[in-house]
């Protein structure tokens, strides 16, 4: 794809996501000529923050009357949540099991590796490979989706990997990575949003990435001129 065109999709898409904004709040209402109300919006823990909190503002600048109620959390809870109502809708990043929910794709990919130590002698690797894995004390998400995602391309046997921590938000993994020498599987996003210098991010070969998903709940009906 050519620059342009990707230029052309992003705002195509963040057009999309401000019209669906608009609709996607329960209590959003029209008080004179102002849109006023609440949204509730859910936010995995990924590179997708950035390019959300984006929409949110340009969002909020459009109609200063509304607010949102900003939710982190990992996929497993924010469908939940969505699935309960506590949400009007969520961003989420691939695999997720979407099929009963209305949902549009994100521009935002991301790409999976180990976080780990900045002075730990793998970082002076480019890539990691299966082998590599199999020996190092791991942190992992616990969705096991996600696993099965990553073990599906670089041909992993889970059997062998030395999986010693499951979390479900990523941030509380940074002190064991840095003052215990464990190896946190992930992506970059996580890591660049660290922001911390004693860490490093070294990929996979082959190389595994994942997208992102805006979903809502099917009864949420988007109009000819949110998709147009």
């Amino acid at each position: 794809m050519h620059l342009n065109q990707a230029g052309v999709l992003f705002r195509q898409r963040a057009s999309m996501m401000l019209a669906l904004l608009e609709q996607a709040g329960n209590e959003l209402h029209q008080q004179g000529t102002d849109l006023t109300g609440t949204i509730n919006l859910g936010v995995v823990e990924t590179g997708v923050g950035g390019f959300m909190m984006e929409m949110v503002a340009k969002f909020r600048d459009r109609y200063p009357g509304v607010q949102f109620a900003l939710f982190d959390g990992d996929g497993d809870s924010l469908r939940e949540r969505l699935d309960q109502g506590a949400e009007d809708i969520v961003a989420l990043v691939e695999p997720v099991e979407a099929a009963k929910y209305n949902y549009m794709r994100l521009p935002v990919r991301e790409e999976w590796g180990i976080i780990m130590k900045k002075d730990d002698p793998l970082t002076r690797r480019d890539v990691l490979t299966r082998e590599d894995l199999y020996d190092l004390p791991l942190i992992v998400g616990r969705r096991g989706i996600m696993r099965d995602s990553v073990s599906d391309v670089l041909k992993l046997d889970q059997t062998k990997l030395n999986i010693l921590i499951t979390i479900n938000l990523p941030m509380v993994s940074r002190d064991l990575v840095v003052n215990h020498h464990y190896y946190h599987l992930g992506i970059r996003g996580v890591y660049e949003m660290y922001k911390d210098d004693d860490l490093a991010f070294v990929p996979f070969s082959p190389q595994k990435t994942s997208g992102h998903l805006l979903a809502w709940r099917k009864n949420t009906i988007l109009s000819a001129r949110t998709m147009a």
